[in-house]
C-alpha cells in the first residue's frame, strides 16, 4: 500500500489516525488535509476539478471543506512546487540582500541579525530618496 504523504511539503502522514477529519493539519507544515488537494478525486489539469459528479467542490482547493466525498490519496504531493518555492525564496532573498555566499569556509567573526540588516538597507534607501528630493527642491 502507498504511503500517504502532505499535499504540501510531503510529510508522511501515515501516523495519523483515519479518518482523516477537517481539522486535521500536517504535522510539519500545518496546511489542512481534508482538502481536494489530497482527495483522489481531485483533477487539478481539468475543467471540472473534481471527479465526483455529487460534490460542489469550493473555490480554494487547498483550505478544508466538509465534502462527504473525500478520500485521501497518496502521491499528491509535487516535488515541482518545493523546487518552485526554494526558487522564489531565493530570488527574494537575492533582491533584498539576504545571506552573501562567500568562498570561505571559516563563519563570520560577528554574525549580523538579517532583518537587521535588511531594515538598515530599507532605511538608507529612502534616505537617498529623501536626499535627492530635497535637492530637487531647492
Amino acid at each position: 500500500m502507498a504511503e500517504l504523504e502532505c499535499w504540501n511539503c510531503g510529510t508522511s502522514l501515515d501516523a495519523l489516525p483515519r479518518p482523516i477529519t477537517r481539522h486535521n493539519n500536517c504535522p510539519e507544515c500545518f496546511e489542512s488535509l481534508h482538502c481536494c488537494r489530497l482527495c483522489r478525486q481531485y483533477r487539478p489539469r481539468e475543467t471540472i476539478t473534481c471527479a465526483d459528479d455529487r460534490a460542489d467542490p469550493p473555490v480554494n482547493k487547498e483550505n478544508a471543506n466538509f465534502c462527504d466525498f473525500f478520500r485521501p490519496a497518496s502521491g499528491t504531493y509535487d516535488s515541482l512546487i518545493g523546487v518552485k518555492d526554494a526558487s522564489a525564496r531565493r530570488e527574494l532573498s537575492d533582491l533584498f540582500g539576504g545571506e552573501e555566499t562567500s568562498d570561505d569556509d571559516d563563519p563570520p567573526a560577528e554574525t549580523i541579525d538579517p532583518d537587521a540588516a535588511a531594515k538598515a538597507k530599507l532605511e538608507a534607501l529612502f534616505q537617498q530618496d529623501s536626499d535627492t528630493g530635497a535637492e530637487e527642491g531647492e
